[in-house]
C-alpha cells in the first residue's frame, strides 16, 4: 500500500522563514520540476494531481507543505523514481543547480492572460505590499515569545541533575546503536520540520512521518530538560556509525532538533510536549522530569505562570498575523486565478507525470 509522508521544508520561525529546502532532494535526483508562477497560477493544485495519481500507481510520496497555508503544498518527492516537484517562488526562490540535466522549469505564468492581469495591476500591486507587511510583524511576536520561551528554559535548566540526564543518554545511545562502531563513511542528516506555525495554528504531521518506526522512543519534560539536547547526541552517534537520519526542527528553535528518525533502524526518538503530544502504543516512554528538582523550580513558579501566558499571548499575535496575510494571499489568487488557462496547464500536468513514470 502507498504511503503519504507530510513535512514542512521551510518555516516560520522565530528567526524569520528558515528554508531546509536544500534538503527537498538529494543531488543524485533524476528529475527535479521547478514551479513559477504568481499566486492563483495552481502551483499546489498541479503538485496534488500528480502526488493522488502516483499514490493510485502505489509509488511512496513525500508532500512537503507550506508553512504560509497548511492547506498548500511547496513540494512532492517520488523517493523511488528520485524525482521532485517544487515550487521555486519567494519565499523559497529556487534556481536550477544542473539545469537542463537535472532540472526543468515550468512557467506557469505563461498560460495567464497578461492584458486582463494588467488591468487590475494596482489592486495586485496593493494586495501584494499588504501580504509582505504581515510577516516582518509576525517574525517579531515570534522573536519576543522566543525571549520569553528562553526564560522558561533556563529556570528549569536551573533545577536540572544534568549528570543523571548524561547518563540517560549514554544508556540509550548503546540501546538503539549497540552493535554498531565508528565509520569511515559518515551517515549524513536530512533536517526538515515536522510541525509548522501556520495560519491554521500549530500544525504537526509527526504521524505520518514515525508511523512505520517499529521502535519509538518517546522525550517527556519541561523545556529546558535537555530534550533536544539528548536527540541531537543520538543523531551525531547514528552519523559517526555511517548511519543517516532525519532530524525534525522546532519552529520555535529551529536549530534545535525537536525528532529523530533513524530509518535503516525503523526507530523514531520524538519530543512530546503542548501543544503537540505524541502516544504510541508499545512506545518507551522516558520522562526527563524525574531529572529535575521540583523544589528548585516551584520557588519560581510565579515567574513560569506569567511567562507561559505572555509566551501564548505573543504565539496569538503572530498566529493573527499569518491569517491577515492568508486573507490577502486569496484576496491575491482570485485576481489570478479567472485568467489562467487551466486547460493548458492540464495537459502540462499530464506531460509532466508522462515524464516522472519514464523514470520507472
Amino acid at each position: 500500500m502507498s504511503r503519504v509522508k507530510k513535512v514542512f521544508a521551510g518555516g516560520n520561525t522565530t528567526q524569520g522563514f528558515y528554508s531546509f529546502y536544500h534538503n527537498i532532494f538529494d543531488d543524485d535526483a533524476n528529475r527535479v520540476f521547478i514551479l513559477k508562477g504568481g499566486p492563483g497560477t495552481g502551483k499546489s493544485s498541479f503538485m496534488k494531481k500528480i502526488a493522488q495519481q502516483l499514490l493510485i500507481l502505489g509509488y511512496d510520496i513525500e508532500e512537503f507543505y507550506c508553512s504560509s497555508d497548511a492547506q498548500s503544498l511547496d513540494g512532492i518527492v517520488v523517493p523511488k523514481l528520485k524525482v521532485a516537484i517544487v515550487d521555486g517562488t519567494a519565499p523559497h526562490v529556487m534556481d536550477p543547480k544542473y539545469p537542463g540535466c537535472v532540472e526543468e522549469i515550468i512557467n506557469l505564468g505563461q498560460y495567464w492572460d497578461a492584458s486582463n492581469l494588467e488591468a487590475e495591476r494596482l489592486e495586485i500591486i496593493r494586495l501584494t505590499k499588504a501580504n509582505s507587511a504581515c510577516y516582518p510583524r509576525a517574525y517579531r511576536y515570534l522573536r519576543a515569545a522566543k525571549c520569553i520561551y528562553e526564560d522558561i528554559q533556563d529556570i528549569t535548566k536551573n533545577a536540572m541533575d544534568f549528570g543523571k540526564i548524561n547518563r540517560i543518554t549514554t544508556n540509550l545511545i548503546q540501546e538503539i546503536l549497540g552493535d554498531y562502531t565508528s565509520s569511515l563513511a559518515v551517515g549524513k542528516i536530512r533536517s526538515l520540520f515536522a510541525s509548522g506555525i501556520t495560519p491554521q495554528g500549530p500544525v504537526n504531521e509527526l504521524h505520518s512521518i514515525v508511523e512505520n518506526c517499529t521502535r519509538k522512543y518517546i522525550l517527556k519534560g519541561e523545556p529546558g530538560t535537555g530534550k533536544s539536547t539528548m536527540i541531537t547526541k543520538i543523531a551525531q552517534r547514528a552519523m559517526e556509525c555511517g548511519l543517516s537520519s532525519e532530524a525534525y526542527h522546532c519552529p520555535i528553535a529551529p536549530e534545535s532538533i525537536e525528532h529523530l528518525v533513524i530509518p535503516k533502524l525503523n526507530v523514531a526518538i520524538i519530543s512530546s510536549y503542548p501543544p503537540h503530544i505524541y502516544e504510541a502504543d508499545h512506545a518507551i516512554v522516558i520522562n526527563l522530569n524525574d531529572c529535575l528538582c521540583q523544589a528548585k523550580r516551584t520557588a519560581f513558579q510565579p515567574t513560569l505562570h506569567k511567562n507561559h501566558i505572555l509566551f501564548e499571548e505573543l504565539l496569538d499575535l503572530a498566529f493573527e498575523q499569518l491569517r491577515k496575510a492568508k486573507v490577502i494571499h486569496d484576496q491575491l489568487e482570485d485576481k489570478f486565478t479567472p485568467h489562467m488557462d487551466f486547460e493548458k496547464i492540464n495537459r502540462q500536468n499530464d506531460a509532466v507525470l508522462k515524464k516522472i513514470l519514464s523514470y520507472a
